[in-house]
């Protein structure tokens, strides 16, 4: 009578397969997290969105009359038709008819009259909302 052993063979190589993906997966996750921005992990710990932290401006339109824009670095031209505002991702500029600018501070802020464009003007790249 013969006996019949049955190889481990392929059991191990499953389980081994399954032990290197798994250390592969954990190195994966690893990596991405090292990579990810310092802001990104402060705004995250304090529930804020990246974008406060790391200055970007906000802009907000009321309706067509009103924008305030926050997290500026400087007015560089300003007429009644555009206003062009510097900031940390390059020029916003606003087009309109009868704007002005009646409260500004370091920090923000307001235009006012009839807004017909928020243009965003960067590295020899024009991104706008018309």
């Amino acid at each position: 009578m013969q006996h019949k052993f049955k190889s481990l063979h392929e059991k191990n190589k499953q389980t081994s397969n399954k032990e290197l993906y798994s250390s592969i997966n954990k190195n994966k996750k690893k990596e991405e997290a090292d990579r990810r921005p310092f802001l990104e992990n402060v705004s995250e710990q304090l529930k804020l969105p990246p974008d406060i932290l790391a200055g970007a401006p906000i802009i907000t339109a009321m309706g067509r009359n009103e924008v305030c824009i926050e997290n500026y670095k400087g007015i560089l031209e300003y007429n009644d038709t555009f206003v062009k505002v510097l900031s940390k991702i390059g020029i916003i500029r606003v087009e309109g008819k009868n704007l002005n600018i009646p409260y500004f501070t370091n920090d923000e802020m307001r235009i006012t009259g009839l807004v017909s464009a928020i243009t965003y003007i960067t590295q020899n790249k024009t991104e706008g909302v018309r």
